[in-house]
């Protein structure tokens, strides 16, 4: 079970055994907000992953993560939720021990059988409101992939934790273990046209460690289905895995990153612009940026730019210029922020494809100019077409990333890591799509004689 920031504590809410005809079912959902999560509704003071503790008809529910929802049965009648935001719990039982930084919010609900409903926190306004379903399916497409539900179960005075430890709700004494504490949650339902990819073997038997690093925070934007550009397979699934062996490899909490699929031009902004915001006033932080998707070059200038969702490549308005995201975060308080680019710039799709039809060869994008403390790690070389692994339904870049992290747990050098993924990667480019692709590491002046002993944990 992965580790989430607070550990979750599902309370038990009623006695008895009832059956599911007799019960009402309420959905409880905390989606991610970077702008109130920066603090900004705390007129500018430092708090960042504030939690969310919440009471359910005087039941501790515990701390609510974001980008997770839950699934509880209850009797008819009224049902209160009472929530309050705190800087800091320092027992995992005892969750009277936090510092309010809030007034409590709460919501009632005169719940009746066989019905559902739905709250969402409000993360800016300080509330639980009741939405409906579509407004709620609405928040999970936009938080995708929620990771977990939690669903309470019905045992008299006892609750579960996140691990599965069944406890004495008055003396917080450890009963039994067992699982059922949580359930994973089945994923939210897919875009129209994405299929169903098989797994691989690094979309499983992903190595979990017992490191902590909290300080690390990721973007992830994975771009796979483009409404005006040929599709970018298997981006999806270099997102979401990637994400795992982050948070299960490298420790990093699920609160410190930002998985956006399908990331418009107003999700780049908001992603980086959150980065930035980790970067200028989170001591000790540093970034590592993951891609995977469409790149191009400006024709023009041969400045190399991202392709959001809703780009065109003729188009450079529409898109998101690589030049300016070195620049934004290295020009941070941290300035330290590692990037994997599952991308090419030349103007060519992953299946060879050009994206813009006036072109006929694959066109060589400038070089762009690092500062700070920046590492780039990217797929190709300047004059190359990042290439899909088909049979591990991955970027042949990606995967080998992500194998790297699975045979090492994470405990690998950038060095290391540049050189297994300069073997491979060009290897398998020539057998598997007979094309050469040399993936390239980049630095900053700053990072020349030190990047190689740098690790990701």
């Amino acid at each position: 079970m992965r580790n989430i920031f607070a550990s979750l504590l599902v309370i038990v809410l009623t006695l008895g055994s009832l059956s599911a005809q007799e019960m009402a079912t309420i959905y409880i959902l905390r989606p991610y907000n970077y702008g109130a999560a920066m603090g900004a509704v705390y007129g500018g003071k430092k708090y960042y992953m504030f939690k969310h503790l919440i009471d359910i008809d005087d039941h501790k529910f515990g701390a609510v993560p974001t980008m997770n929802y839950f699934k509880i049965d209850v009797e008819s009648g009224d049902h209160t939720f009472i929530g309050r935001v705190v800087k800091e719990l320092t027992e995992e039982i005892n969750l009277d021990n936090y510092q309010k930084q809030q007034p409590d919010y709460s919501i009632t609900i005169n719940a009746v059988a066989g019905e559902k409903y739905y709250l969402c926190i409000d993360e800016k306004k300080f509330e639980i409101a009741q939405i409906d379903k579509k407004a709620f399916e609405k928040e999970l497409k936009k938080t995708f992939p929620v990771q977990y539900a939690g669903f309470v179960s019905f045992k008299g005075g006892f609750f579960y934790t996140q691990e599965g430890k069944l406890i004495d709700e008055k003396t917080g004494k450890i009963i039994e273990d067992q699982t059922g504490g949580l359930e994973q949650l089945a994923q939210v339902p897919k875009a129209k046209n994405q299929r169903n990819i098989a797994k691989s073997d690094v979309d499983q038997n992903i190595p979990a460690t017992n490191i902590k690093n909290p300080n690390t925070f990721v973007l992830i934007i994975a771009n796979e289905e483009y409404k005006n550009e040929i599709n970018v397979e298997f981006a999806e699934n270099d997102g979401s895995t990637f994400k795992e062996y982050c948070v299960k490899t490298l420790g990093i909490p699920a609160e410190n990153i930002e998985l956006k699929p399908n990331a418009t031009i107003g999700d780049f902004y908001d992603g980086v612009d959150w980065l930035e915001n980790v970067l200028n006033y989170i001591d000790g932080s540093k970034a590592i940026v993951f891609y995977s998707g469409h790149g191009i070059n400006d024709e023009k200038t041969g400045d190399a730019y991202l392709i959001p969702v809703d780009g065109q490549a003729m188009i450079m308005a529409t898109c998101f210029s690589l030049n300016n995201l070195y620049k934004k975060l290295s020009s941070t308080k941290s300035g330290d922020v590692t990037y994997f680019m599952d991308a090419c710039f030349t103007g060519a799709g992953k299946d060879g494809t050009m994206l813009v039809a006036a072109r006929g060869v694959a066109r060589e994008p400038k070089k762009e100019t690092l500062s700070g403390k920046t590492i780039v790690f990217s797929a190709t070389n300047s004059d190359q077409t990042a290439m899909p692994y088909t049979e591990k339904s991955h970027g042949l870049f990606t995967y080998f990333l992500l194998k790297k992290l699975q045979e090492t747990q994470g405990n690998v050098t950038y060095k290391e890591l540049q050189d297994y993924l300069y073997i491979n990667v060009n290897k398998y480019a020539v057998m598997i799509n007979r094309k050469p692709q040399t993936p390239t590491v980049a630095t900053s002046p700053l990072m020349e004689s030190t990047w190689r002993e740098k690790k990701l944990r």
